[in-house]
């Protein structure tokens, strides 16, 4: 019998990281990471984040179909909601707006969600141990945002006539990059924080606070005229379905790790 890889511990993380972004690196076998030192506790199992997870994914698969041919009721109903925004915003609204949709910006998203996931951790530990667990927490967050973009390209949808834009924007329309990274940093730094709360009342005002980040940030493009009413429906949906399946994924890596690691039972 093969004995098992050895895990990488958390103060390792960043290291391991680091190596495989350098593509100077030499190619390795990476051994698994030690889940319980870098990931938060999964409240509730895998089993309800898993079809969380599904139905997301296949609720965007339903919207991206639909946005690829014009003249389907998605296409009249983004027609109709675009129009009715650019006649109500103005000019207090829409600063607004320009402000908070500086929440889904990577540089700005993704270097809090890993100063989050370092700080979320209890008890006393080491720095690196505390970096290695926001490091973890921030490259989920960024594979989520890069399969974002790869969906993006995929579908090649434009966005509204530059005419109606009120900020700065590029590349295909479906989905909203803006809105996919703000809806998974919000998620995942809200299961990051909820090992902090002391409450089940609490964690349920992270959630909800997370939520209403991310509607805010997905509603500003909208406003902005950036994208398609469907388009930030897109990253809604991308980025919960990412949000359910790393919590997911963790829940059942710490399983597969203990159970890996518990003595075996012998039965007489």
């Amino acid at each position: 019998m093969t004995a098992p890889r050895p895990l990488v511990p958390a103060d390792r993380v960043v290291d391991v990281v680091v190596d495989a972004l350098d593509p100077a690196a030499p190619t390795t076998t990476v051994a698994p990471v030690d889940v319980d030192a870098v990931a938060p506790e999964v409240r509730p199992s895998a089993r309800r984040w898993l079809p969380v997870a599904l139905a997301g994914a296949g609720c965007l698969a339903a919207v991206a179909v639909a946005v690829t041919h014009p003249g389907s009721a998605v296409w009249r109903w983004d027609e109709a909601l675009h129009t009715w925004a650019l006649a109500r915003r103005g000019a207090v609204d829409s600063w607004v707006a320009q402000a908070v949709t500086w929440g889904g910006a990577t540089s700005v998203a993704l270097p809090v969600l890993v100063v989050v996931g370092a700080w979320s951790r209890r008890g006393r530990v080491g720095l690196r141990t505390r970096l290695g667990a926001g490091v973890a927490l921030g490259a989920s967050a960024a594979l989520g945002v890069w399969l974002g973009l790869l969906l993006n390209h995929q579908v090649d949808r434009a966005r509204p006539p530059v005419a109606d834009w009120w900020a700065a924007a590029g590349g295909p329309a479906f989905p909203s990059g803006h809105t996919t990274a703000a809806t998974i940093v919000a998620g995942l730094g809200a299961w990051a924080l909820s090992q902090r709360a002391t409450s089940r009342r609490a964690r349920t005002s992270l959630w909800v606070g997370a939520g209403s980040y991310a509607l805010l940030v997905g509603g500003s493009r909208y406003w902005l005229g950036v994208h398609w009413p469907s388009d930030v429906v897109g990253g809604w949906l991308l980025g919960s379905a990412w949000v359910a399946l790393v919590v997911a994924a963790a829940s059942l890596a710490r399983r597969g790790a203990r159970a890996s690691t518990s003595p075996a039972v012998v039965e007489a």
